[in-house]
């Protein structure tokens, strides 16, 4: 059984891959995420997919308020995550993804997994990969 985890070699920090995502990446919305993404060059030490989250201070003025959303976007990737990975790794290849928060209201835990999940989904098909285990 596979572990559900998140660690920091999967959270997306390079400056010059965020600017390529948000200036050449493909776009998927599934209401209340928006997700922008590229593929990346295959290099030994990166990590099947590279992950930003973002929650715009525009909808959520508190800090404890963004934190929030972020804590159960980072959970519902964490649980959601396998079979996006694993289709990537059977295509041998690599992604590095923006998941954008655009609602402005909070939502529960469980309805941004199943989001999350479908979310996920829709980059694999847009991308040209079919997810197996769905």
């Amino acid at each position: 059984m596979k572990r559900n985890t998140f660690p920091l070699k999967e959270h997306l920090k390079s400056k010059n891959v965020i600017e390529q995502i948000y200036a050449n990446g493909a776009s998927v919305t599934v209401y209340p995420l928006r997700a922008s993404f590229i593929e990346q060059p295959q290099e030994e030490q990166e990590p099947t997919a590279a992950i930003l989250i973002n929650v715009s201070k525009k909808r959520f003025r508190h800090a404890v308020d963004r934190n929030l959303v972020k804590r159960r976007i980072r959970e519902a990737y964490r649980t959601s995550k396998h079979p996006f990975v694993e289709a990537l790794e059977n295509n041998g290849k690599k992604m590095a993804v923006a998941i954008l928060y655009i609602d402005s209201k909070h939502n529960s835990t469980e309805f941004i997994r199943k989001r999350m999940a479908r979310l996920l989904e829709s980059i694999l098909t847009k991308s040209g990969m079919a997810c197996e285990n769905s």
